[in-house]
């Protein structure tokens, strides 16, 4: 027992031991793993013991690196994916470290000696980096990626569409303005279809309780999660992560925390090693490379993680402690084809002041009514982006994440999709920090929505596919749900110009009057089954008090607006592009990280 060998070596005391056994009986994990997540044992000696245990050599790969010109073109992925490494030359071939020798497997292997798990990782990530990080770009197929760019039809067709209108507009002004109001009222139509099918679809109003709390020792072997927690130049956000991720209710030994940084982000660096994380936490470091975006960094990390589910969070999340626990037991409970559980999200700061309270709002509209409807309606789902949980199997063979859409989650629940996965929505909610300068928001949402059109035009390459794939029923919903809001940001300046133009001409009397009387139709319907929504989800959260500035909601569109014209133009001009959200900005974060920090001067 790996127990008794640290203890004769003087590694672990006997009520070390005793509570590691205690603690087994509940997570069911190896003793040598509760020892070194638990913080009783140093993961070197544990692995160490392991080695010893099944009579193999130990090579301690902090002081015995990989020999990187063993390295053979093409091998990464069979490296990663039994995790091993050529660590010497032997007499009789190459001899490899492996983080789990018994199950290692190379055709070129004369051998193999134990390591411990993170070192391999980080000697590997050393040793091949760019190969590495030139994988996690590229991991997803070409043909299902945004690098592929627009197909021939997209490009002719936006052309085209383009130089139609200008002509019209040239030759019979009013014929185009006629054109353009009709082209808004079917606009306004498809978004009061869907919120209006999203809510009827939904007959719990009153919200579904929460489920009794798990207990893991009813489990045979509660699975291990790992949570990526990619970050860029946040150092700020330190402190409270940290804090919220410490306590999350789940074994250590049991959770897998990777934070995930940039090669040249020394300053959250240092925030976190100032922080002293505990043993389950690990820090890797993604190497340069294009593009430098979210998705590539969980890609990155995503060949070091020892989880059969994977969790992704922001830096800003304020999870619930249950929240895992949860999440464990809603998969348990599901079929095999639920690939994905998304929480829901809302904000720690929506009182701080009118835009965040608007966003909160929107997020109740979304999480709490629309994406409930769309799941009963049997639509594909648009992920979150965060708080979502996905098995490793299913999220591998996909493909992953696209690491060249700045809206990877869209992406990838539509990926889950087409591939015949299921999403699943988790009642848990988890607390972000909403944006609350305007900038920050608009740039924000650009983001996302170039990501929406940018998913739409990489499965819409080939469109008979994503039928088929889809079916119609769902095929439709995948366009509904990525083009609606967008489109209907980008006609707000028109819905403005016309209302304007009506207050000066008799508009009905003209050529265009049948089309804005269209449209006038179709936003009236519109409009109450947004603030429907919005109701519904306040009155789940319990946060009706917002209902009233609900009525401001038009002004909020507005900066949508902006948003998405900025965001149709990057997409032609700098799709990969990244507009970076800082959070820990705002009153309340910083509020918040005093107390994380244990500033004296924070507390009343």
């Amino acid at each position: 027992m790996i127990g008794e060998i640290l203890l004769a070596d003087g590694v672990i005391d006997a009520a070390a031991l005793t509570r590691a056994i205690e603690a087994q009986a509940v997570s069911r994990a190896r003793i040598g793993d509760i020892l070194t997540f638990r913080g009783g044992a140093d993961a070197t000696a544990v692995a160490a013991a392991a080695a010893r245990q099944s009579g193999l050599d130990f090579a301690d790969l902090r002081h015995e690196p990989l020999d990187a010109a063993l390295l053979e073109p093409g091998e990464i992925e069979h490296l990663l994916r039994n995790r091993i490494a050529p660590w010497r030359q032997g007499a009789g071939g190459v001899i490899y470290a492996a983080a789990a020798p018994e199950l290692a497997a190379s055709p070129r292997a004369a051998g193999f000696v134990a390591a411990e798990g993170r070192a391999l990782s980080q000697a590997l990530i050393g040793a091949y980096g760019a190969p590495i990080a030139l994988r996690s770009a590229t991991r997803r197929p070409e043909g299902a990626s945004l690098r592929a760019g627009f197909a021939r039809w997209q490009s002719l067709g936006a052309g085209a569409a383009a130089a139609g209108f200008a002509g019209a507009v040239a030759f019979d002004p009013g014929a185009a303005l006629t054109l353009a109001v009709w082209g808004a009222a079917g606009v306004m139509g498809l978004n009061g279809a869907l919120w209006g099918a999203a809510l009827v679809a939904r007959p719990d109003w009153r919200g579904e309780p929460p489920p009794p709390a798990l207990r893991l020792s009813d489990y045979r072997a509660p699975p291990v999660i790992s949570l990526l927690v990619p970050l860029y130049r946040e150092p700020e956000t330190a402190p409270l992560l940290l804090a919220a991720l410490m306590a999350l209710d789940y074994p250590p030994e049991l959770l897998d925390i990777k934070i995930i940084l940039e090669s040249d982000d020394d300053e959250t660096l240092e925030a976190f090693r100032a922080l002293a994380p505990p043993p389950h936490f690990e820090i890797i470091i993604a190497p340069d490379g294009a593009p430098r975006t979210k998705p590539r960094a969980l890609n990155f990390a995503l060949d070091f993680v020892r989880g059969e589910i994977v969790g992704v969070y922001d830096a800003e999340d304020r999870p619930p402690p249950d929240q895992l626990r949860r999440i464990v037991e809603q998969f348990a409970a599901s079929p095999p084809d639920v690939a994905c559980l998304q929480a829901r999200l809302g904000y720690y700061n929506a009182k701080e002041n009118w835009l965040t309270r608007c966003f909160e709002i929107e997020y109740a509209s979304w999480f709490d009514a629309m994406l409930p409807g769309l799941f009963r309606l049997g639509m594909p789902l648009p992920l979150g982006g965060t708080s979502l949980f996905i098995r490793r199997g299913a999220l591998e063979a996909v493909g992953a994440w696209d690491s060249h859409n700045v809206t990877e989650d869209a992406d990838l629940g539509m990926m889950l999709a087409r591939a015949g996965l299921r999403t699943g929505l988790s009642h848990s909610l988890t607390e972000e920090e909403a944006a609350s300068r305007p900038g920050a928001w608009i740039r924000q949402r650009s983001r996302w929505l170039k990501g929406y059109l940018a998913t739409w035009a990489t499965h819409m390459r080939r469109p008979g596919a994503l039928l088929a794939d889809l079916g119609p029923w769902r095929f439709l919903g995948f366009n509904a749900v990525l083009l609606s809001a967008v489109l209907g940001y980008l006609l707000l300046p028109w819905l403005w110009a016309i209302s304007f133009l009506d207050l000066a001409i008799d508009i009905d009397a003209t050529q265009a009057g049948g089309a804005v009387r269209a449209l006038r139709w179709t936003t009236s319907a519109v409009l109450p089954a947004m603030f429907a929504a919005a109701a519904l989800g306040l009155w789940r959260r319990g946060r009706l008090g917002f209902a009233g500035w609900a009525l401001t909601l038009p002004a909020y569109w507005a900066l949508g607006a902006v948003a998405a014209h900025l965001a149709v133009w990057e997409l032609a001009t700098a799709p990969t592009k990244w507009r970076k959200t800082r959070h820990g900005v705002g009153r309340i974060a910083q509020d918040l990280r005093r107390r994380a920090l244990g500033d004296d001067a924070s507390r009343g």
